[in-house]
This record gives structure tokens, C-alpha cells and sequence, in this order.
């Protein structure tokens, strides 16, 4: 499977996707076949990634107080 093929399957950007490649020491190791300059990854290999995958929410900003209106800001 191919960087975009990853993200179509999972329903997330190309972008996401290359940058848990590059970052996440779990994720598969990419194949270069022969001829190609494409990396390609292991069908069965990816899916167990995002199948065991742990994901962390991000910091909900809406619910932090504003440091202007603390102050007394605009």
C-alpha cells in the first residue's frame, strides 16, 4: 500500500499519514520494489498498526479561559 492508498483506507490526510510513517517507530518499514521510487507498505502490517495504534486526544482550547478577559483585556 502507498502513503495515499493508506489515508484513503483510513479516512485521513496523506499528510497524517507520512508523518506517523516518518515519526512512529511502529509503523511498518517501507518496500521499494524494484524499478520504483514509491515506498510501499505491507497491507496486513499497516492494518495491525492502526488496529493496536493508541492515539492521545489533542488539549481542548475552547475551554480555557481567555488571558484577555482576565485582565480586563477588549
Amino acid at each position: 500500500m502507498t502513503i495515499p492508498e493508506i489515508a484513503s483506507r483510513r479516512g485521513v490526510s496523506r499528510q497524517l499519514v507520512h508523518r506517523i510513517a516518518r515519526s512512529d517507530p511502529n509503523f511498518p518499514a517501507p518496500v521499494l520494489e524494484p524499478g520504483s521510487t514509491r515506498a510501499k507498505y505491507p497491507a496486513d502490517a499497516v492494518e495491525e498498526f492502526w488496529r493496536t495504534r493508541v492515539t492521545k486526544p489533542g488539549r481542548r482550547t475552547d475551554l480555557e479561559e481567555d488571558p484577555d478577559e482576565e485582565a480586563g483585556g477588549r
